[in-house]
């Protein structure tokens, strides 16, 4: 029997056997607001901020120091989820079943209690810049889209009915409560119920969980908010086939970066296989995947950070990326997911479990964060796991 950990299937293992370990609780690079010391912090933007990134971009860990809990993060519990079931699609382990089975129950206690759908929020108050302020817990589309992900492959795999209702409601909730502002024609999402930030993956996640369950339940209303979701994002793709992270485009401060990158073209993917019709979304598709090919990875497999700036090499661009190319399914992007997850696995994988964050140009991230890194990296293991036993 081949033990070696950096085997795919090994590796997930070993990834999955840490995070249960400690019950799927762990740091964020985010979390530095849940510090007790952060208090004198929270009067303004800035301070957060401030604090927020020195905490995050610090060379040590400072969290021990500051008494920052390990907690489970949403997000992080969905794409465990996702993991699991993944696994199980490969393998047939009830086991597997069981434990996603098992964090699903976590996900409906641990809903947002501020609206009536389904919705959910990260663990830590986030500041995103100057754009808007999170507290704890707040819902969000993007933990939303994942954790309702969670729910739609549950459903698809095992016919639970109240799995798929937890979905159709989080779609309700992002209808009924998610801002919206008018861009170029368009009525796109912005991140959150108070804010007024439209950025472009955001609007593509949403898009990604309305045709995965309008695919399940038949929903022409919801595939058709799809479709009008889709037109804006075809609309704010440049001629290059490359995608800003936000509108309007000269205001964006991300360029064009790996893994916001990933999630549009994984949604897009979604949506054409659910059924999309819209004109030009395939033709959309093919040339941001060309972009992303071509100009977002290094020829050993590594994730530059953004198209004209190679580092850092982060886990959670490499996870999408091997999600993203998995998806397309095609030999060749197949074959780049390979190359991805054997660099992910030289580089960032810790023989005891666990995935640093990032390689940096001088200094790298080792901290363990089970959000960002860990739970992402199962997701893409197991991903990698799956298509291996459907071609087998």
């Amino acid at each position: 029997m081949n033990d070696d950990p950096f085997v795919p299937a090994n590796a997930l293992t070993r990834a999955l056997e840490w995070a249960r370990e400690r019950d799927y609780a762990g740091w964020d690079p985010y979390d530095g607001l849940n510090s007790p010391y952060a208090k004198p912090f929270k009067r303004n933007w800035f301070t957060r901020l401030a604090w927020t990134h020195a905490v995050s971009r610090f060379p040590i860990n400072l969290r021990p120091a500051l008494s920052i809990p390990e907690e489970r993060n949403p997000k992080g519990i969905a794409l465990f989820v996702l993991s699991y079931l993944h696994r199980y699609e490969a393998t047939g382990e009830e086991a597997d079943l069981e434990e996603a089975e098992r964090l699903l129950d976590w996900l409906r206690e641990y809903q947002s209690r501020a609206f009536d759908e389904p919705c959910w929020g990260y663990n830590f108050d986030w500041q995103n810049a100057r754009k808007f302020y999170l507290p704890a817990y707040r819902p969000s589309v993007v933990v939303t889209v994942f954790c309702a992900q969670a729910f739609v492959a549950h459903h698809r795999i095992t016919g639970d009915e109240e799995s798929l209702a937890i979905a159709e409601g989080a779609c309700e909730f992002i209808r009924n409560e998610i801002n919206t502002r008018e861009v170029a024609g368009h009525e796109a999402y912005t991140y959150t119920t108070d804010d007024s930030f439209v950025v472009i993956n955001v609007n593509a996640l949403a898009v990604r969980l309305f045709a995965l369950v309008a695919a399940e339940n038949g929903d022409d209303a919801l595939m058709e908010r799809a479709d009008e979701l889709v037109r804006f994002v075809l609309s704010a793709q440049e001629e290059s086939g490359a995608w800003h992270y936000s509108m309007p485009a000269d205001r964006s401060h991300i360029s064009h970066d790996n893994f916001h990158t990933g999630f549009v073209l994984e949604s897009i993917r979604e949506y054409l296989d659910a059924g999309g019709d819209v004109a030009g979304a395939a033709a959309s598709y093919e040339r941001g995947l060309t972009f992303y090919r071509e100009h977002l990875f290094e020829a050993d497999g590594a994730p530059k950070f953004e198209h004209d700036q190679s580092y850092p090499h982060d886990a959670h661009a490499a996870a999408q990326s091997i999600r993203t190319f998995v998806r397309d399914g095609r030999p060749e992007s197949v074959e780049l997911a390979e190359q991805v997850l054997d660099w992910s696995l030289d580089e960032l994988f810790d023989e005891t479990g666990y995935f640093y964050r990032l390689r940096g140009r001088f200094i790298d991230d080792e901290t363990p964060y089970i959000r960002w890194s860990q739970a992402w990296m199962c997701f893409a293991l197991a991903s990698a796991v799956r298509q291996r036993a459907d071609r087998s």
